[in-house]
């Protein structure tokens, strides 16, 4: 399996992964769960699928518009207040989440291309941090 059949295993699965994902991340960091307290967490999971699905991309393919999308993703991110130091534990969290979806099919160069994606989009991310990008 690679990163691009990961996330079609993903949007076609029944399985609540993005659920199981925020659960865990918040009863590990709860420092964080002041970010999500006035969000519909319905669509923040909508969100976050769409962004695993444009970092698989960003990392398959480099399109600008995706790049675009991460730069405006991180100011949004600094104007909500979200650290950058703060990434890592999304990082580490999504990835055991993955790692416990895929069960058999998770290898260690699934995991590679999926941190590699991940960091990628972190780097984007940040840029939007110091630049100023349209909403």
């Amino acid at each position: 399996m690679d990163i691009s059949e990961s996330v079609e295993a993903l949007l076609s699965s029944k399985v609540r992964v993005i659920d199981r994902f925020y659960g865990l991340l918040l009863s590990r960091y709860p420092e964080l769960r002041h970010h999500f307290d006035q969000r519909d967490m319905r669509i923040q999971a909508t969100m976050l699928t769409l962004a695993l699905a444009s970092a698989e991309s960003y990392y398959s393919q480099c399109f600008p518009a995706t790049e675009h999308y991460f730069q405006v993703l991180g100011h949004r991110h600094f104007h909500a207040g979200v650290r950058l130091e703060d990434f890592h534990k999304f990082q580490s969290v999504l990835l055991e989440v993955l790692t416990e979806f895929h069960e058999g099919d998770w290898s260690a160069e699934l995991e590679q291309q999926w941190r590699d994606a991940i960091e990628l989009a972190v780097k984007k991310m940040a840029e939007g941090y110091v630049g100023t990008f349209t909403f």
